[in-house]
């Protein structure tokens, strides 16, 4: 069984809303986001590599508590040809800041 992330009730796991209190338990996109800054740092990375994630690093795009892989984009794209960096751009889409990793972000020590 999951709970709603909303109201805490118990809900069945394929349940899409809570019978409780009607918040949506499953989100219908995973690039939806109140600010579309995942959609945003997708782009960034995607498009330009490790120039995006310097940007993402700089301004208000980094999501709290985490720092983007700068060097890593940089070295592992050339190594891979690019793979790497197009598997960190989609991981964008589905970051989840209460998750203990998230490919192409590692925890920020200063919060």
């Amino acid at each position: 069984m999951a709970y709603c992330s909303k109201c805490g009730a118990e809900v069945l796991d394929e349940a899409e809303i809570c019978v409780h209190c009607g918040c949506r338990i499953k989100s219908q996109s995973f690039i939806a986001t109140e600010d579309g800054s995942h959609a945003v740092r997708f782009i960034l990375t995607f498009l330009l590599g490790f120039i995006g994630s310097f940007i993402i690093n700089h301004t208000s795009l980094k999501p709290a508590g985490w720092k983007s892989r700068t060097c890593a984009y940089f070295f592992l794209g050339i190594i891979t040809f690019g793979i790497y960096v197009l598997v960190a751009s989609v991981c964008n889409f589905t970051f989840k800041p209460d998750s203990g990793s998230n490919i192409g972000y590692f925890k920020d020590s200063i919060k």
